[in-house]
């Protein structure tokens, strides 16, 4: 029997066309007509199209142009508590004279306004120098402590209000070490008199955490931030 012989339909040459660049993207011999122009040469040299030029965004968000004294922004505030009598307000050693005289901003401002809002208390404070010069640290502070140190006369006091009324009076003592039990039981009664405070409605958020700016404001409209000290968490 005689060995069978293998035919090959491309010759040589045929091969070495069909592996050529030239026909990569050329048509196989079998396929239709309408096959091969389903593509037509042009699309296939031309490039695919560039994505479209990003559009400018519009109403970002700028800086404020103000900004706020270090020692009244949230990063180092002051360690404040609103509900300590005005006394011991006062006599923190953190506040020195030299603070308390500088501008609460840069560049100063001769109006500020403030927002309190926390507990079931919310109002806006507008602070302004005494003098009628640019507004200080000390203006910022104290007239925010005096206002919440204010009685509450509103009749229509929330009872959730009444524990930590309780607890301010009771811990008044706690800014004043080594004083006589005497002297404490005088700073428990003159706390207790008058009644119920604004701070009270605080709810306990009394620590001072610093000053923001509040969205979609002004720049020299102001949030106050607050915090709940050791004596309403206890």
């Amino acid at each position: 029997m005689s060995p069978k012989q293998v035919h090959w339909k491309l010759t040589v040459d045929e091969y070495a066309a069909r592996d050529s660049p030239e026909s990569w993207s050329a048509p196989l011999p079998n396929q239709h007509r309408s096959q091969r122009e389903t593509i037509p040469s042009a699309a296939l040299a031309s490039p695919p199209p560039l994505p479209p030029a990003p559009r400018p965004q519009r109403n970002l968000a700028l800086p404020p142009s103000l900004t706020i004294h270090p020692l009244l922004a949230p990063a180092y505030a002051l360690q404040l508590d609103f509900s300590f009598p005005s006394a011991a307000f006062r006599g923190n050693p953190q506040l020195t004279e030299a603070l308390l005289d500088t501008p609460a901003c840069t560049p100063p401002q001769k109006a500020l306004v403030v927002r309190i809002a926390s507990g079931q208390y919310k109002t806006r404070l507008e602070i302004r120098h005494t003098g009628g010069g640019a507004v200080t640290v000390g203006d910022v502070l104290t007239q925010i402590q005096n206002l919440l140190r204010q009685y509450d006369t509103d009749k229509s006091i929330p009872p959730e209000a009444a524990p930590y009324a309780a607890r301010r009076v009771a811990t008044v003592n706690g800014f004043c070490a080594g004083v006589s039990a005497r002297t404490q039981q005088g700073h428990v009664r003159a706390e207790h008199e008058g009644g119920p405070r604004i701070v009270d409605r605080l709810l306990g958020h009394t620590l001072f955490a610093g000053l923001t700016v509040m969205l979609g404001q002004q720049d020299h409209h102001w949030q106050l931030e607050l915090a709940i000290p050791q004596r309403y968490a206890a």
